[in-house]
């Protein structure tokens, strides 16, 4: 009786299996009748019989609870002459039974039963030896039975919770069957199932998936996921993966899991944004690099246009020149994925749709697909040829116009996220400055060696007039002396120019510097309205900028549970009121004072105004740093 409720059989149909196993005990032991009894709390039960039209009886007239009861072979030759039987309603009332032997179901969970054989007539002797053999190992086939249907319920409701489970978890979910070719290769798979998740994350309905094929969903098949696929079914383990669809652009974690016999499941997410903002982040620092360290321009712009298409995932990023009506672009090479057609070359925007009004109005021009789009849809083979379906292109200005645009293509639709769309806006706004800066300063040089040319003939003409003059005045000791000082002075010349930048609001001028490095959600910002003038401006700027590069770069920020906490208060002092911004990280990697210093901690060591009152303190839950400045010199300055 112990445990019988974990196999969930009483009052279930007749299975030929327990009936097939009573047929042949009454047979080998040559009785009328046979049954495989159960024994619950009030009852016993037969779930096969044979010989009698007997389905259950109490527990005071079962002969079976004795086997269970001592757990043993139990045989009665007479029933009438054994007082455990005598009164037995069986024995004294129809069937009138007299012969009873008894083997117990002994199971994992206890002894639940009884396979006995049944018999009208006494047995004197009962059963041979090779009959109670026989229905011991009988009995076995029955606890066979019972421990199958256990374990094919509990795996039914252990699938029923999983599936439970995964029709309601927030991962997407598939189960697939691999397709293999003539030699074994994995090439291909088909949906068996999805849960609703699916469609959340890959934009299929899952009534459309059932069924198909990678091949069939897919444009083309990605080598690289039938890769994953194939290592979990080839390995027998997990495979984890982060990894994008390129057919799509989107990106997935998530993991491949074998299930045996050429099938094999797989649970993900979409994580496009995050890879997205992190390559975005990265992008930014380095094309802060490019555009600092690289002084010819044409180097400058084709490195730039690396960075910023491997940022974005795209297949193409490059960058032409504008006439001055905005009818033709010349486009240089740029960057490009390998199997992407050459681009470099003079075009007519006429000839690539309806462009011009946009770009005139110097707005960005931005397609989701050439082929529905209505500016580009009737004139799509220029773009089809350039493998460009979704494009966008950015305009880079010089003195209030528009001079080049910055192109980025991909081979598929592509769906431009405001994140996207004002990443590149401030990715061109850099590289413009960094264009200007150029020009200014090969313009510079060219200023500087015509000033150093002119004040080198002005001051040999004060030498030669001074010799012709002063040869007799001076002695040759003191004249040696007069040249040389000419000389030294004429080597002695520079020049400084400084730009003014407009007065800004502290709280928004660093909130706009974390969002153009993609960090602004990781950074908590508090303080007092403060205006700030435009020297002071043009110096904080300068100095946030560097520390949220050196976070990304080295500390808190380089990581992705790191933080950071800017904030800023006005304190009293003994001149007036001091200006005070707080800079703390948290969470990042452990962090040490720097060996040596260069030109950033330089600009860091100047503070808000130039005027130093800085203290940076490596602390171990990561850089802590104060800078000090007076409040009206920074309102002023």
């Amino acid at each position: 009786m112990l445990g019988i409720e974990a196999y969930e059989i009483f009052d279930t149909l007749p299975e030929r299996g327990y009936d097939d196993l009573v047929s042949l005990a009454a047979q080998i032991c040559t009785t009328k009748i046979a049954v495989v009894s159960l024994i619950d709390k009030d009852r016993q039960w037969f779930k096969a019989r044979i010989g009698t039209s007997l389905c259950q009886t109490g527990l005071e007239s079962s002969i079976c609870r004795f086997v269970v009861d001592e757990d043993c072979l139990i045989e009665i030759e007479d029933l009438t002459a054994d007082p455990r039987t005598s009164q037995n309603p069986l024995v004294t009332e129809q069937p009138e039974i007299r012969f009873y032997a008894g083997v117990p179901l002994r199971t994992p969970l206890g002894t639940v039963g009884a396979l006995a054989v049944i018999d009208d007539v006494p047995r004197h002797g009962g059963l041979l030896p090779s009959q109670r053999e026989a229905l011991e190992k009988l009995s076995s086939l029955v606890v066979d039975l019972l421990e199958l249907r256990r374990r094919s319920t509990a795996l039914g409701a252990t699938r029923k919770r999983w599936r439970s489970l995964i029709q309601a978890m927030d991962e997407g979910y598939f189960l697939a069957q691999a397709l293999r070719d003539e030699a074994g290769r994995l090439r291909d798979w088909a949906y068996l199932e999805v849960n609703p998740a699916w469609e959340r994350h890959v934009g299929i309905p899952a009534d459309a998936v059932i069924g198909a094929t990678y091949a069939a969903l897919f444009p083309f098949i990605e080598s690289d996921w039938i890769a994953l696929a194939a290592k979990a079914l080839e390995t027998e383990q997990p495979v984890s993966f982060v990894q994008r669809v390129k057919a799509t652009g989107r990106w997935y974690e998530g993991t491949f899991y074998p299930v045996g016999q050429d099938y094999f499941s797989a649970t993900f997410k979409d994580v496009t944004s995050q890879i997205a903002a992190r390559n975005r982040q990265d992008g930014l620092i380095a094309l802060g690099d490019v555009l600092h360290d690289e002084r010819d321009i044409a180097t400058m712009i084709s490195q730039a246009m690396a960075v910023i298409g491997k940022a974005l995932c795209a297949d193409r990023a490059t960058y032409g020149e504008l006439d001055h009506d905005i009818e033709t672009i010349t486009v240089a090479e740029g960057w490009a994925l390998p199997g992407m057609p050459p681009i470099k070359g003079l075009y007519r925007f006429d000839d690539y749709g309806r462009l011009r009004e946009t770009l005139l109005a110097g707005e960005a021009l931005v397609i989701t697909d050439i082929l529905t789009d209505e500016r580009t849809r009737d004139d799509s083979t220029g773009w089809l040829a350039l493998k460009a379906r979704g494009v966008i292109n950015v305009p880079v200005r010089e003195d209030g116009r528009n001079v080049a645009l910055m192109l980025v293509h991909f081979c598929m639709p592509h769906d431009w996220t405001s994140e996207e769309i004002h990443w590149l806006h401030n990715a061109a706004d850099r590289l413009e400055l960094a264009i200007a800066r150029r020009r200014a300063d090969e313009l510079q040089i060219m200023i500087n060696g015509e000033i150093a040319h002119r004040l080198r003939n002005t001051l040999a003409m004060v030498q030669a007039v001074a010799r012709m003059t002063l040869r007799d005045a001076l002695s040759k000791e003191e004249a040696s002396r007069f040249y040389e000082r000419l000389q030294s002075l004429g080597r002695a010349h520079d020049l400084l120019h400084c730009d003014e930048q407009r007065a800004a609001v502290l709280g928004d001028l660093i909130a706009n510097i974390l969002r153009d490095a993609s960090v602004f959600e990781r950074c908590q910002i508090s303080g007092p309205v403060m205006r700030l003038g435009s020297r002071a401006a043009m110096s904080t700027a300068l100095l946030i900028h560097e520390m949220t590069t050196n976070a990304c770069k080295h500390g808190a920020l380089s990581v992705p549970e790191g933080q950071v906490v800017i904030s800023w208060q006005v304190e009293a002092s003994q001149a007036g009121n001091d200006l005070v911004l707080f800079w703390q990280e948290q969470g990042g990697p452990p962090v040490s004072e720097p060996t040596k210093g260069g030109f950033g901690a330089r600009l860091i060591s100047f503070g808000l105004i130039g005027t130093g009152g800085v203290s940076l303190r490596y602390e171990q839950e990561g850089l802590s740093a104060s800078f000090r400045a007076d409040a009206e010199k920074i309102m002023r300055t």
